[in-house]
């Protein structure tokens, strides 16, 4: 568990894995506190974890930006993570399934060992249309998004509640060493491409906390979409030129999802073209649609846009959430989603535009509200 200044929740997570289903002498709990100033590694020790602070080692080289940094770190602090199977990465602020451990081993033993495995991630609730927009849209990905992918071996890894297999994943590369800001999309793009599995677990889960306030969410949606166009920038060739050459499965899902993870990307073409052809080409006989696609084209990406964010703001919120809150919440909910969609389309519009800023945000967590 990575952690900076969570000393009002990082009893959480601790106490749900001393809790676990699952033999105690088959896993480790470690709290990464890095560069804590607060009573983090205190409460964590006090609570039955290991712990590792920045003082632990200050020999071994680091690695990567913000998270990855910190788990690379206290990883090789760890003289023996060669021996286990999996590392498994929980948020500090996160609640824990008690059958959390024992659906992973199962897994693994399942589907032969998968380079990683992700479990449900749920939402605590706050308040907002943004901390709502966010927890519809984990809803709606375990149910439209992972479930299926997992069945061929591309599910995504959301950051906490997942495992890496350390022989296959970690070994190799010599450590948690993901270099981007979404060090989660950047190992998961990275498995898929190189032919390995990421399998989805419904039914275990851990609990995160979502962004309410407006100051916070900017912070921690900017971090996250400029590590998103990273990621696009790493696969995206390799992904076209596969999906071409040796279409699969695989290949057409690191093709969609480096596209999704940077959609704005495929706007900024779209509005900079007609923008350019209708407003300078007008006054100086200058057209550029040519360079990039025909007009046809440009219309067919448009539609398919719009029929996107209408199945997925409103006709799979409507399908998962319409039982359980009836008509006029629901639609209270759907209407929240889709002002937070526009939200996250202006920050992912300004985290393309300066995604050279490679600087981790640190996002504060709340008390123990579960």
């Amino acid at each position: 568990m990575p952690a900076m200044e969570e000393e009002n929740v990082i009893h959480i997570p601790i106490d749900d894995l001393n809790r676990q289903k699952y033999p105690s002498k088959l896993f480790k709990t470690y709290v990464i506190a890095d560069k804590c100033h607060d009573r983090t590694a205190e409460i964590a020790r006090m609570h039955g974890a290991n712990v590792v602070t920045e003082r632990t080692d200050q020999n071994i080289k680091r690695h990567g930006v913000g998270k990855s940094n910190t788990i690379d770190y206290g990883l090789h602090c760890i003289k023996d993570w060669h021996s286990f199977d999996y590392l498994v990465i929980i948020d500090s602020d996160n609640d824990v399934s008690d059958n959390f451990l024992q659906r992973m081993n199962d897994y693994a033993i399942e589907f032969n060992d998968p380079e990683a495995i992700q479990s449900s991630l749920e939402s605590k609730h706050g308040h907002g249309f943004i901390n709502h927009g966010l927890n519809m849209s984990f809803i709606r990905s375990n149910f439209f998004q992972q479930l299926p992918e997992s069945k061929h071996g591309c599910a995504s890894l959301l950051g906490t509640g997942f495992a890496s297999n350390i022989k296959k994943v970690i070994e190799p590369i010599d450590g948690f060493r993901f270099h981007t800001l979404t060090e989660d999309a950047y190992e998961e793009l990275s498995i898929i491409s190189s032919g390995g599995d990421v399998k989805f677990i419904p039914d275990c889960y851990v609990v995160n906390e979502n962004y309410s306030r407006f100051g916070q969410a900017s912070k921690g949606l900017t971090r996250w979409s400029r590590g998103a166009f990273q990621c696009f920038l790493y696969f995206f060739n390799w992904a076209l030129s596969h999906a071409i050459i040796n279409p699969n499965y695989k290949s057409f899902h690191v093709l969609c999802r480096t596209s999704t993870l940077s959609k704005m990307t495929q706007l900024i073409i779209i509005w900079g073209a007609w923008a350019w052809n209708y407003i300078f080409g007008v006054a100086f006989s200058s057209n550029i649609q040519i360079l990039i696609y025909p007009s046809w084209f440009q219309y067919i990406m448009l539609l398919a846009s719009l029929v996107m964010t209408f199945n997925i703001v409103i006709v799979e919120n409507w399908y998962l959430l319409k039982p359980k809150y009836g008509c006029v919440k629901t639609t209270l909910l759907i209407i929240n989603a889709y002002f937070f969609q526009m939200f996250y389309n202006i920050i992912n519009l300004y985290a393309i535009v300066t995604f050279w800023e490679n600087k981790w945000i640190v996002s504060t967590h709340g008390k123990e509200a579960r």
